[in-house]
């Protein structure tokens, strides 16, 4: 969706403009992802409920694409087509990354509560904040959640959290290590190797 939309402006918006809008994209979805996870809990109209579960798939899987084309092939199709490639901000990179980070986190935490049947939840009362916090235990892969699968639709979800989490987490350490400056000088040990 986000290539589609940038397509579609891009003859508009300058490369100052552009940075302001995929601020504002990642910030409005991680605010939408949020919000989704409120009019779950609070709304019980079931077209909105599997439109925001669809959507959130979709944009699961839109950042996940993003992320791994951003690490693995952005740089070496730049120097393909003989461009410059520079990060505008590893700061920023990394705050977008960590944004998106939290925004599966909360798109997850809305697929629990539109699929509540597939699962059990274990020593909980369904508040959001047991519900976020379940998420956010699935993905960073810290402790038992207190969910449970009870259907094979369920274990797909927790699967598909916990290996995005775990590819996300891979990701953001990557992007870390990037950020460090280059060794100055070997130490005596590398100089004899």
């Amino acid at each position: 969706m986000f290539q589609l939309i940038s397509y579609l402006f891009r003859n508009r918006l300058c490369n100052q403009k552009r940075y302001i809008f995929v601020d504002a994209w990642v910030l409005g979805h991680l605010i939408a992802s949020f919000l989704a996870v409120v009019l779950i809990r609070y709304i019980d109209f079931n077209p909105l409920r599997y439109f925001i579960l669809v959507y959130a798939f979709l944009r699961i899987f839109e950042i996940t694409v993003y992320q791994v084309n951003v690490l693995l092939f952005d740089e070496h199709r730049a120097r393909a087509r003989s461009r410059d490639y520079s990060v505008r901000s590893y700061r920023r990179t990394v705050l977008l990354l960590l944004h998106n980070y939290f925004e599966i986190i909360f798109w997850f935490a809305a697929a629990y509560l539109v699929l509540a049947g597939e699962f059990r939840f274990e020593n909980m009362n369904g508040s959001l904040v047991e519900i976020i916090y379940s998420s956010f235990v699935v993905m960073t892969n810290f402790g038992s959640p207190g969910i449970k699968a009870q259907t094979i639709i369920g274990l797909y979800v927790l699967w598909a959290q916990s290996i995005t989490g775990l590819f996300m987490t891979l990701l953001s350490l990557a992007r870390f290590i990037a950020l460090l400056p280059a060794p100055g000088t070997m130490d005596k040990d590398e100089r004899q190797d």
